[in-house]
């Protein structure tokens, strides 16, 4: 008998009329995910309901009291034995075809970064005195300001990376907005069963927040939603953001994350003997994980002659790496359409070869599990993803980079590995480029907590702050009968 999980959160007062299911295997066992299919008429009630609870609760919680209850959330996550947990490490690799045990440690190192202390470390980012969000804080300039979120956030996630929700989620309740959240059939799990687990602890606050999926496109459903909400938050592909940003009335704020790329570098210093199986290892994993779903994960790499070991053989190195992490943690199972486009990929390049041109393609036979294009000279090319790379021989980094200036504005991270004092000159020039990230190799699936994602702010974009100038102050202080 199949074992019921509603991959949808609703308020308490909200009753569906109609709910359907969607039934998986996992570990032997068999799921009934369920979810509703809401009329417009019910949408408006779940959005009046949702906004009541901010009205009647949440604005008037303090921050650290919102911080205090993630926190408490993330640390049942974090236990190996808590039975949602449990549950989605069974559901998630099911659902999206990743990998269980990629799934089990990408999914603990994740919830890791919405620990209280960095939760802190994020508000302290963004706000002088994350205190504004309570009430007027004084001002170094002089008067006082308070900071206030949105009414109401209306998301659309994307499915393709796991968690990438409680971003979002979790950023919304730190700025005291309620929710509604558009899941993609993709991967409904996680959102929900966070939400679970806020309402263990505060079931008032978990009732601010409504999340459940339908296909994009129901204007019954998303117009009441694109009406009502303050902020808009987007993720996914530029088809999605235009169509959203289409439909949005005036004068709403929109946070759009949109397609990205993301490139490596590395220099030859990372190319010596005692550190080029590291860097390859390294490489291989922020290309493996999630199958370069994800807009951090690169999709061309820049690698620097003069090393050790040269940029070609460097590209059989990785390679290899890939082929051992295929049998580590398989890939996902891919659709048909993906399986052509990645063979019509790597047919474009042995043909170049064929052509004398100084290309060369290491790959994983006839299956379609990794994939390593080697070319010489400092382009840029996009990668079908799935485990597929690009590789670049250039002379000197510094010299490749403008390069990526007709790409601009889908640039997102890099991964860098050169010497300490190279790092601010290239940074520098990568940002002008547009880049809005830098971090180590082997650590570009694992943003960290307060980063501006797509370089802008995150809850400042969201914020709306309210001044009261000084000499309002000095001002007010004659309308007190004690003060002479």
């Amino acid at each position: 008998m199949a074992e019921t999980v509603d991959i949808f959160h609703l308020p308490s007062s909200i009753k569906p009329a109609v709910v359907k299911e969607k039934i998986y295997n996992a570990e032997g066992e068999t799921f009934s995910l369920r979810y509703p299919e809401l009329s417009g008429e019910e949408m408006k009630h779940t959005i009046e309901a949702v906004l009541e609870k901010r009205s009647q609760y949440l604005k008037d919680l303090p921050v650290s009291s919102i911080v205090s209850t993630i926190d408490e959330a993330v640390r049942l996550w974090l236990n190996p034995d808590y039975h949602l947990r449990e549950l989605a490490e069974k559901l998630l690799p099911a659902v999206t075809g990743y990998d269980s045990e990629m799934i089990r440690l990408e999914l603990k190192r994740y919830m890791r970064t919405f620990r209280k202390k960095e939760l802190l470390r994020f508000l302290e980012e963004e706000f002088d005195s994350p205190g504004m969000l309570d009430e007027f804080r004084p001002r170094k300039s002089g008067g006082l300001s308070r900071a206030y979120g949105p009414d109401l956030i209306f998301h659309v996630f994307s499915g393709n990376v796991p968690g990438v929700q409680l971003w979002s989620l979790i950023m919304g309740f730190l700025m005291k907005s309620a929710h509604l959240g558009k899941t993609s059939f993709s991967e409904p799990v996680l959102p929900v069963l966070f939400l679970k687990s806020l309402a263990e602890i505060d079931e008032n606050l978990a009732e601010a927040a409504a999340v459940l999926p339908w296909h994009g496109g129901n204007s019954e459903m998303e117009a009441p939603a694109l009406e009502s909400a303050e902020a808009v938050i987007v993720y996914g592909s530029d088809k999605t953001v235009n169509s959203i940003k289409k439909r949005l009335p005036e004068g709403k704020c929109l946070l759009a994350y949109g397609h990205k790329i993301s490139i490596s570098m590395i220099g030859k210093e990372a190319l010596t003997p005692d550190l080029y199986a590291r860097t390859a290892r390294r490489l291989a994993e922020d290309i493996c994980i999630y199958d370069q779903q994800g807009c951090l994960s690169p999709q061309s790499v820049y690698i620097e002659e003069g090393g050790t070991v040269e940029p070609r053989r460097f590209a059989q190195l990785l390679g290899s790496e890939l082929a051992r992490y295929e049998k580590k943690r398989r890939r996902s199972v891919l659709s048909e359409e993906e399986h052509l486009s990645i063979q019509r990929t790597r047919g474009k390049y042995e043909l170049e070869k064929l052509k004398g041109s100084r290309t060369a393609v290491y790959k994983d036979g006839m299956n379609t599990g990794w994939t390593v294009v080697f070319q010489e000279g400092s382009g840029f090319e996009a990668s079908p993803l799935n485990r597929f790379v690009h590789i670049f021989s250039v002379q000197e980094l510094e010299g490749c980079i403008g390069n990526l200036q007709p790409y601009k504005k889908y640039m997102q991270s890099c991964g860098l590995a050169v010497l300490p004092d190279r790092l601010m000159d290239i940074s520098a020039k990568l940002g002008e480029a547009g880049i809005s990230r830098i971090c180590p190799v082997g650590e570009m699936n694992r943003a960290k907590p307060g980063w501006h994602h797509d370089g802008s702010f995150n809850l400042l974009s969201l914020a709306r702050v309210i001044d009261i100038e000084r000499n309002a102050e000095e001002d007010m202080e004659r309308y007190d009968p004690d003060v002479e």
